[in-house]
Parts: C-alpha cells; sequence; structure tokens
C-alpha cells in the first residue's frame, strides 16, 4: 500500500511539514524514452477478442457520460487563447529555471518527461473535465498547499471541491478509532499527505481539470478490521455514487491491501467489485498505484511504509480487478539541467522501496490480457498495466496518469474508460508509434543486508510483469487512446460487460421457491456481500429484519408469508448493503 509514504520532495515538504509522513530521502535519478513531439498516428483497426460474458443490448441512456462529456469550459474557466498563453508561460519559466525545481516531484521534471507541453500549446490542459480522487480523510488547507505549489512554476490554481458521499454524509468530528489505531500508516494525518500529493499530482498534469476530492473515512457502519480501516470499503460506495451521479471522468485511489493480509479472504476482496463494475459501466477509467514494497505488500498492521510486509509475494486487491488500470512506478532520467540521460527505469529505492508487481492470487487473467500470457506465463491477472513516476510512491504515479486521461479525455469529449482493453489490444502492441515508451531496466525484488530475500520481477524489452507495457509519451498515447476508444464504440462492449456483471451481483439473491403456496415458505440466500456487515432485509418497502453477513459474504432468512402476513400476489424482496442491493421477487398465495 501506498497511503502516507511521501510527499513531494522539496516544496511541498516546506509548505506543510507533516511528522506522520515517511519521507523517502534521496532524490533517485531515472526514466524514459524520448520520441519525436508529433500528433499521434491513424489508427489501425483493433483485434479484440470479445469479452467472456455476453452483454445484454443497452439503450444510448443506460451508458451515456453526463457529466462525461466535457464540450466546453466551465463557467469561471479563462478562454482557451488565455489558457494557451498562461501554460506557454509555465512551460518557458519550467525550462528557464529547472535547476531549481530539480528536487521536486512531481514537477517539471514530469513534463518533460511526458511530453505534456505539446498538448498543453495545443489547449489539451484538462478544461472541462474532473478528476476524481478518493481520499480516507479531508486536508483543510490544501487550497494554500496547491497555491504555493504553482506560484512559483506559473500554473493556474485549481478548482478544488470535496463531497463526503458516505456515512453522514459530512466528516465524522474525530477520526474514528480503526484508523487512529494504524498510527503514521494509515491514520487521517497520514492521508493529509496523501491528498496533498494526489491533488498535485493530478493537477501538475492537467491544469484546468477541476479536483473532486471524495472523502471517505472508514467505520462508517462498523468498527472494522486493520484492512478495511486501510483500504476503506467506504471508498469503493463512494466510486458507487461518483458513477451513479457522473460526479468524475476518472478517478484515482491511493490506497490498497496486499491480498493476503485480508482477515476474510477472498469473499471480503469480492465484495467490493460492484464499485469498480458501476465505475466501468459509466466508461469512468480508475487508476491505482500498485504500492511501494516491491514484490511484497505492506501488512494491514504494518508500523510504518513497507516495514512489516509479507512474506512471500503478493499483490494489492484493488489494483488487481481487471476493472482497474493498475500503474508501476518508473523514475525520471534527466540531468540538473533537464537533459534526458537515458530511458527510464523501474523506480528503486535501495532495494527498500520499489512499485508493486506480480500476480493476483484472486482474479484470473482478464481476456484482454491473453495476449500477453506467453510472456506471464500465469492464468491469473497481472499488475501493473502501465508505470509513471513514482519517486515519491506509486501514490504519485496513479494520480499523474490520472491527469493524463483527463486530457484525453478533454480530447474524446466524454470519458475513455475502462481503458485496459484498449491498453492491451491496441496501444501497447502498437508500441511508440502509439505513445508507448519501453521500460527496459530495473526490477522490484526486495533486498535487505544486500541479499535478495524475495525474488522480485524484471524489466525488459516490450512487455514484462515488472512495469506493465512501460511508460508514456503523451503526446502520442493522448490521441492513440482517444482513436482507439473511438474505434471501439466508446468501449460500449466493455462497459456493456461491467453492467451485465453489475446486473448479475444485483439479482443473485437464491430462493428455494418463488412461488410459495399457502402454507409455504421460502429458504433465501444472499451472497456477494461484505462479510459481517449490516444486511437490511425488506419485503415491498418494508424492513423486515437486519441480518449480518457471515465470512463467506453470505445471509439467510426463512421467508412465511402467513407470519409475515403478506397479501396473496407477487412480492419484493431486497438485501440492502453498504456495497451492494440485491433484490428478487416471489408470489405467495
Amino acid at each position: 500500500m501506498q497511503l502516507g509514504v511521501t510527499m513531494p520532495r522539496l516544496r511541498i515538504r516546506q509548505l506543510c511539514p507533516l511528522a506522520a509522513i515517511v519521507l523517502l530521502a534521496a532524490f533517485v535519478p531515472a526514466a524514459g524514452q524520448a520520441l519525436a513531439a508529433q500528433d499521434g498516428p491513424h489508427l489501425r483497426a483493433p483485434h479484440l477478442r470479445a469479452p467472456h460474458l455476453r452483454a445484454p443490448q443497452l439503450s444510448a441512456a443506460s451508458i451515456r457520460d453526463e457529466a462525461s462529456a466535457p464540450t466546453s469550459a466551465p463557467a469561471g474557466t479563462p478562454p482557451k487563447r488565455t489558457q494557451i498563453r498562461v501554460l506557454t508561460a509555465a512551460l518557458a519559466n519550467m525550462t528557464k529555471h529547472y535547476a531549481s525545481f530539480v528536487n521536486d516531484e512531481p514537477g517539471p521534471v514530469d513534463i518533460l518527461d511526458y511530453g505534456i507541453g505539446a498538448l498543453w500549446r495545443k489547449g489539451i490542459d484538462g478544461a472541462g473535465t474532473t478528476i476524481g480522487l478518493l481520499e480516507g480523510w479531508n486536508f483543510p488547507q490544501i487550497n494554500s498547499i496547491v497555491a504555493g505549489f504553482d506560484k512559483p512554476l506559473g500554473l493556474p490554481n485549481p478548482r478544488i471541491r470535496t463531497i463526503y458521499p458516505t456515512g453522514d454524509h459530512k466528516l465524522p468530528a474525530t477520526c474514528p478509532p480503526g484508523m487512529v489505531a494504524l498510527g503514521s500508516y494509515g491514520s487521517c494525518d497520514a492521508w493529509q499527505g496523501e491528498l496533498a500529493l494526489d491533488v498535485i499530482s493530478a493537477h501538475l498534469i492537467a491544469p484546468y481539470a477541476k479536483i473532486l476530492l471524495v472523502v471517505a473515512p472508514a467505520d462508517s457502519e462498523i468498527s472494522d478490521d486493520p484492512p478495511a480501516n486501510v483500504a476503506p470499503p467506504e471508498m469503493m460506495q463512494a466510486l458507487e455514487v461518483l458513477a451513479s451521479r457522473h460526479l468524475a471522468n476518472v478517478v484515482s485511489v491511493s490506497t490498497g491491501t496486499g491480498e493476503t493480509t485480508y482477515d476474510r479472504g477472498v469473499a471480503e476482496i469480492l465484495a467490493q467489485s460492484p464499485g469498480e463494475l458501476a465505475a466501468a459501466a459509466a466508461g469512468i477509467p480508475v487508476v491505482e498505484g500498485t504500492g511501494d514494497c516491491g514484490v511484497v505488500q505492506n501488512l494491514a498492521v504494518a508500523n510504518g511504509q513497507c516495514e512489516d510486509v509479507s512474506q512471500t509475494p503478493d499483490t494489492a486487491a484493488w489494483d488487481d480487478s481487471p476493472w482497474i488500470t493498475a500503474v508501476g512506478g518508473t523514475t525520471p532520467d534527466f540531468s540538473n539541467t533537464g537533459r534526458r540521460l537515458g530511458p527510464d527505469p523501474l523506480w528503486n529505492y535501495g532495494g527498500l522501496f520499489m512499485p508493486g508487481a506480480g500476480f493476483s492470487a484472486v482474479f484470473q487473467r482478464p481476456a484482454y490480457q491473453d495476449g500477453v500470457a506467453h510472456i506471464t506465463g500465469s492464468p491469473m491477472r497481472s499488475v501493473p498495466d502501465i508505470s509513471l513516476d513514482a519517486s515519491d510512491g506509486t501514490s504519485e504515479a496513479g494520480p499523474l496518469l490520472a491527469g493524463i486521461l483527463s486530457l484525453a479525455t478533454q480530447l474524446n469529449h466524454r470519458n475513455v474508460g475502462p481503458i485496459n482493453p484498449a491498453l492491451y489490444g491496441v496501444l501497447g502492441p502498437h508500441g511508440r508509434a502509439d505513445g508507448i515508451v519501453d521500460v527496459v531496466s530495473g526490477n522490484n525484488s526486495v533486498v535487505k543486508n544486500g541479499k535478495v530475500v524475495v525474488p522480485g520481477f524484471t524489466a525488459t524489452k516490450g512487455f514484462d510483469v515488472a512495469s506493465g507495457w512501460g511508460t508514456v509519451y503523451a503526446p502520442r498515447f493522448v490521441p492513440a487512446l482517444v482513436a482507439a476508444t473511438e474505434a471501439m464504440h466508446q468501449e460500449a462492449a466493455y462497459r456493456g460487460e461491467a453492467h451485465a456483471e453489475l446486473l448479475q451481483l444485483e439479482h443473485s439473491i437464491s430462493l428455494t421457491a418463488t412461488d410459495i403456496r399457502k402454507g409455504g415458505q421460502s429458504y433465501l440466500i444472499g451472497s456477494g456481500l461484505l462479510p459481517a456487515y449490516p444486511i437490511r432485509l425488506s419485503i415491498d418497502g418494508h424492513l423486515i429484519a437486519t441480518l449480518t453477513a457471515n465470512d463467506l459474504g453470505d445471509v439467510t432468512y426463512l421467508i412465511d408469508p402467513a407470519l409475515l402476513k403478506l397479501r396473496p400476489g407477487q412480492h419484493v424482496v431486497k438485501l440492502s448493503s453498504m456495497l451492494l442491493t440485491e433484490t428478487r421477487t416471489f408470489r405467495s398465495s
């Protein structure tokens, strides 16, 4: 997990010293293969394998992108020519004074590394789009922090809005006890540092995008176990809200819990799928860093970042979802004057901090990864999918990619997600032509006292488990992604697949009898629910009982129409929980 790892290296540390944040002390030079600045090439027709689940026919309304169609900048945004003038001046400032920003990451090195200036000069700067950032706690000083970051660079201040879509729709008066118990690793104080890094990373790339802070603290329903405090299921609930209300065009989350550290195992992991599916169905790409402890993962009860880790290879549950784009880490390889020294290597800080990479033990290999199965040699989902600058941890890499996807959304005039099918089916195989820059060096093995204690994965030519497809050159990557999205009819098949899987979950109640004769009964089983959480059972809108899902995510109930005094005819039984509402109809005589 990458929560609370670092702050952007100098400027934010000066503006906002947070004792709870573990700072990486040294600068690691790094990354990137340069490509000539030019518009993306014409797209060849994609050849993507059909989704494994046949999606139902969807009406246009069911998959339209309302907040997802940024045709013009919102009120208060300066005219396009002014935006271009401001950002052109900022680029000149970053170039002229590059040496004074050399230790700032995120910073000008990322603008150089990914060729962002070429897009800014064309007016592609995120205007009219909204980047959603999922956070575990608020940071009231964030506007002043970002203003302090923007001023020396010459960037415009972003429009930042904060919402609390879970619990009582407001920030609790005090930090939840479960989060307090996490100390410097996942406490509310640590989240403030994480929030600042998320905002600045995304805003740096897409300066005119709106930033929506979606704050969803843990334990709004129950006092849960450490994994649920490190990566709160409330965040998945918030993701459902974002999707249903079309509040964001791209979402970044910088938290995660290794699959092996979940107390209730696979059931607890899979029960959080509705949020990911809802976002994918709405075309909202969700990105998440793969963690900072290399081939192992931080334990939920860790005392600090990468201080207490799994003893065997592990990957983070949320980024393992096939509907999420998992972002690994590299480091930009530039001199102190802004001259590229070589291609970006995998981020590795002394064998102590490295990007997560490996195979899920829960999610099978999705169809879009079949083309790289001969490389991975595994039937399971591999992560990452792509890699960006992680000099401050993969909590930096994820929102950097969110910023780039914001630029693509602006160019596309609607959402571009989920992006993994296009990444694996088109952009990745086309490589440099579509803005994919290979990462060919570095590994994420765990090293202690100069000895490899847990072997990891090594970056090599082409797709590899360590870096995914590599990193990006935005002037080609952005238009190529838009072209692929258009060619795939706005990802309609894959959005439809997510919609179908979500519908299947919403109708997964099983009944021993759906036509209950007079004097009869029916045994209800609900599955796929969040273990240990309350489940409200209602019939025809009337609350009948509050149940608790067992460790398998199941609940049972005996429906007796006579005892419940149900009238003869059709009825609707509903199971309502934090992340999923299941319904089923039955008849009674």
